[in-house]
């Protein structure tokens, strides 16, 4: 009994000594230790704070001179973190006394730089896995990029549903890769999320661009993860999807050659005296004009063309006054500038009407996909409400191509230009001839030739590229409708989808949830219009595998945007100067530069660094 009684009471003095509820006995041996950890704790917080500071704002932390006295009155560059540690030392006469104090450990160097950048990225990314662990169910985002100094750059991010319902997309760590084949990527893939402290066992979702080492499905990465975790379904990404329908839509010879004499132009007037003749016949002119330069047509992001379209159509005229301008020169400027006005023609002008009404469809789309915040099932809902607008479009081509051909008429006439088709012959083969009959209207030739022939190009193109979308979203389907009898497709779907995801899915009870999540929407009169909303209104506790379907829906990547995000990071972290910096002290700052709505305190990093030796006691 004694014996109990002793060990109990030795068990409850144990457990509060390590909750910290009572002091360490070697703190109550020596009282003085504990003022002493206070002290060098205190001392330790400025300079946290300063990394922190830097971190945050993306500044470089060093300069020319990282070793020496900080009190220096040499005029090097001692870099942004010494002097806002002496800039932050006058008035703190605590601060002064530690850093004048004689001797070592200062805890400014560039070794305890990193060591607390590093426990700053281990802070937040503990934050994020544990949210992802809790969740049960995320998809992996992934991308690849060169940094400055010719590195390869796995950008590894995951989306997952919080408790709150709300979609993440967070970014983990950047990997340097060595080998760009499918194999080497996918390991560096799961070997990254592991070592985040992530588990693997609840991936469920893919998502990539549509290269083929990442897309390839033999030797591809999402091929070679799904061979250990198949229920990780690939998902290309919507996003490069619309970029790719764009870009083969937009292969069709008049807009191939309208978007070169645009690309062209922009190159021509970006110098500064080419530009000064620009800004002198905007300048000149009665109107007020708002856009004054082009913008370059992006090389990637085709949606994004249609700023660059919508502004050269707006400065058409002036641009006109400008090349008239230039070809009296006595330069070789006069030439290109003669060639150029040349290229002004009627094909050119109707085409770039068209290639602006076109582009500016794919625009809103484009901005959509790119959101967090948006499921699988409203990124194909989209996409097939731009296709159904623009099948539309293509019914009634006789009176929109008569709005077109009205726009191009008033830009013609702004430069004295006759609409007209190029001389026609009988047997044409390197130019689109609809008829040999000459008296053929020029409203109706282009219309054939340009208009009709590209938006039936664009229909079919999306909806290619979305069809592994909606094939993806089959089986998802039916929790969307509140019909009382189920279609033979919609029970083959859905028992398919059953399949794939038991045994996290009950087959026996999930069809009778089906049932009463379909009356409890017939009763609410409330159809969720995208997964979100779904899950919102889904309880767990009564529709266990319909609200697991649901997460695993909205958890399934849409785009890639998240990955790409990172490269800005990624630039402004690694700069041309910073080029040398190790992967540790790299994944340290982009974590402080990206999650800055998750607080770090320079309390936690202390008991963090303090997990290793060091000289100067920092737990209590």
């Amino acid at each position: 009994m004694i014996y109990h009684t002793s060990s109990t009471l030795d068990a409850d003095h144990f457990l509060k000594v390590y909750s910290k509820l009572e002091p360490k006995i070697i703190n109550r041996l020596d009282s003085s230790r504990v003022e002493q950890i206070k002290e060098n704790r205190k001392r330790l917080i400025p300079i946290i704070e300063c990394i922190i500071l830097c971190g945050r704002q993306e500044i470089a932390l060093r300069g020319h001179r990282d070793a020496g006295n900080i009190f220096t009155h040499d005029t090097s560059n001692q870099g942004n973190f010494r002097s806002i540690l002496l800039y932050r030392s006058n008035g703190d006469e605590h601060l002064t006394s530690i850093l004048q104090t004689p001797g070592r450990n200062k805890y400014i160097t560039p070794q305890i730089q990193n060591e607390i950048i590093s426990s700053c990225g281990n802070i937040i990314l503990q934050t994020i896995v544990k949210k992802v662990n809790d969740s049960q169910c995320f998809s992996v985002l992934a991308d690849e990029t060169t940094d400055i100094s010719v590195t390869e750059q796995l950008a590894l991010c995951v989306r997952y549903i919080d408790k709150e319902n709300n979609v993440n997309e967070s970014f983990l760590k950047f990997i340097q890769v060595h080998s760009l084949s499918g194999k080497n990527l996918a390991d560096s893939i799961l070997n990254g999320l592991i070592s985040c402290g992530i588990d693997c066992d609840f991936l469920y979702g893919q998502g990539y661009d549509g290269a083929s080492n990442m897309s390839g499905q033999f030797q591809g990465v999402q091929a070679h993860i799904r061979s250990k975790y198949p229920k990780a379904i690939y998902v290309h990404c919507a996003a490069h999807s619309l970029n790719l329908a764009v870009s083969t839509a937009s292969n069709i010879k008049p807009v191939r050659n309208c978007l070169g004499i645009i690309e062209k132009l922009y190159v021509f007037f970006n110098t500064p005296k080419r530009n000064a003749v620009l800004l002198s016949a905007i300048e000149n002119s009665n109107t007020d004009q708002k856009v004054k330069t082009l913008k370059r047509l992006c090389a990637t992001r085709w949606v994004q063309r249609y700023d660059s379209v919508h502004d050269f159509i707006e400065l058409f005229e002036f641009l006109v006054n400008a090349l008239e301008c230039i070809t009296e020169w006595n330069d070789s400027s006069a030439t290109d500038a003669t060639l150029l006005l040349k290229s002004f023609d009627s094909e050119f002008i109707i085409s770039v009407n068209i290639v602006q009404l076109m582009f500016s469809f794919g625009l809103p789309l484009c901005k959509q996909l790119q959101k967090i915040n948006i499921d699988l099932k409203e990124a194909i809902n989209l996409a097939q409400d731009t296709v159904d607008e623009l099948k539309t479009i293509r019914n009634n081509c006789d009176d929109e191509f008569n709005n077109i051909f009205s726009k191009a008429k008033k830009m013609a006439d702004k430069v004295e230009v006759e609409l007209k088709y190029k001389r026609l012959g009988k047997r044409q083969t390197n130019r689109a001839n609809p008829l040999t009959d000459q008296t053929i209207s020029v409203n109706d030739y282009f219309k054939i030739t340009v208009f009709i022939s590209y938006i039936d190009f664009f229909i079919s193109q999306l909806t290619e590229r979305f069809l592994s979308h909606s094939k993806v979203f089959n089986g998802f389907g039916c929790l969307f409708s509140s019909n009382e009898h189920f279609t033979e497709d919609d029970q083959l779907h859905f028992t398919q989808l059953v399949e794939f995801y038991s045994p996290q899915v009950d087959k026996n009870n999930s069809l009778t949830e089906l049932r009463l999540w379909r009356t409890k929407l017939r009763r609410t009169s409330c159809i969720p219009k995208t997964g979100i909303d779904a899950l919102t209104e889904c309880n767990k506790e009564i529709y266990p595998n319909i609200y697991l379907l649901l997460k695993i829906l909205c958890t399934l990547p849409v785009s890639t945007t998240t990955p790409e995000r990172m490269f800005s990071a990624l630039k402004r972290v690694k700069t041309y100067l910073r080029n040398t910096m190790t992967e540790d002290r790299l994944n340290g700052l982009s974590m402080l530069a990206v999650h800055r709505d998750i607080k770090v305190s320079p309390e936690d990093v202390l008991d963090d660094i303090a997990k290793r030796p060091r000289k100067l006691d920092l737990v209590l």
